[in-house]
């Protein structure tokens, strides 16, 4: 706040400035809470989530088109120059489920480096162990690399194409539709990787691909439930603390920042406001909440040579400004 003052002798106006000491402690609090790692981990985690959603709503789509084809897939109009309407957005839809893919991969990684990180070049015990069983059983199969490669040709030439084909089989007593994703393109394409290159080399000459994304979409999902349940486990001693720092932040905004309706909601106070018997009142209930709610920092013991113990000191102190 600034508050201008006299003239002063040269002629020059004076301005005094004042600071609200409530802002600037509850600024000053959440710049703490904002350095603690928690705090970054919720935010990548967030992230993830946002990804994650985006794989799939995109698989969603994706399975919802398909579908529609016997209602919409013959009765549109088609140009053989560009290829036909449901075929064009077929493509679009699965480009998006295979980027997404991609990402999420890439975010988790991300999280994993944080919250376990390497000791020099050594990995953690973790990514070592549990961690690399499940990602080699969902991100290392066959179909996972194939789904892989289809998202980097779609980078690096074109968009994968799925055409219709009324599909016959000894093992099917009556003819499937089924999308099946043509091999020639991908297996003309110098940069596909050896490995699903003779995966598509003993495939035939085409691939039902919807199967493989659905199994694929399942196995993602399963594995990042499991991946973020074990970043919460591995996080809970420090998001415990730092919950406990948020909680008494707030209680403490709650009081010093006590408000009425009516000023929130940009309204005339009403014609029997007694602002000093509401404050009493209101402050009387937030109160006690906030004392049985209590201050918590996790300072930590040393122990010196001597066997004397020593509690260390921590930057969260009990908040003690009081309007």
């Amino acid at each position: 706040m600034v508050h201008m003052g006299d003239e002063a002798p040269d002629g020059q106006e004076t301005a005094t400035l004042w600071t609200n000491p409530y802002t600037a402690e509850y600024k000053r609090r959440q710049g703490m809470l904002m350095t603690m790692r928690p705090y970054k981990v919720i935010a990548m985690l967030r992230e993830l989530n946002l990804t994650s959603y985006a794989f799939s709503k995109n698989a969603q789509e994706l399975e919802a088109h398909v579908a529609r084809f016997p209602e919409i897939g013959n009765t549109q109009p088609f140009n053989p120059d560009v290829c036909d309407p449901f075929n064009a957005e077929l493509s679009r839809l699965l480009a998006n489920t295979l980027s997404s893919a991609k990402s999420l991969i890439s975010g988790q990684r991300a999280i994993l480096r944080d919250v376990w990180p390497k000791i020099g070049k050594q990995l953690s015990d973790f990514e070592q162990g549990e961690y690399t069983k499940k990602r080699v059983h969902v991100f290392e199969t066959d179909e996972a690399d194939l789904l892989m490669e289809l998202r980097n040709y779609s980078q690096h030439q074109f968009l994968p194409r799925l055409d219709p084909t009324t599909y016959f089989s000894s093992g099917m007593p009556m003819a499937k539709l089924q999308f099946r994703l043509d091999v020639d393109p991908l297996l003309k394409w110098e940069g596909l990787v050896p490995k699903v290159r003779k995966y598509l080399e003993a495939a035939g000459d085409s691939i039902d691909l919807l199967p493989i994304i659905s199994r694929y979409s399942k196995s993602v999902r399963e594995f990042y439930e499991w991946f973020w349940r074990e970043v919460e486990e591995k996080m809970k001693p420090e998001r415990e603390e730092y919950d406990a720092h948020v909680a008494e932040l707030m209680a403490w905004g709650e009081e010093v920042f006590v408000a009425p309706d009516w000023i929130r909601e940009g309204r005339e106070p009403p014609s029997n406001w007694n602002g000093v018997r509401w404050r009493r009142r209101t402050l009387a209930e937030i109160r006690p909440k906030r004392w049985a709610l209590g201050h918590k920092s996790f300072r930590g013991i040393t122990v010196d040579s001597q066997g004397v113990a020593e509690v260390g000191d921590h930057p969260w102190t009990p908040i003690y400004l009081r309007p």
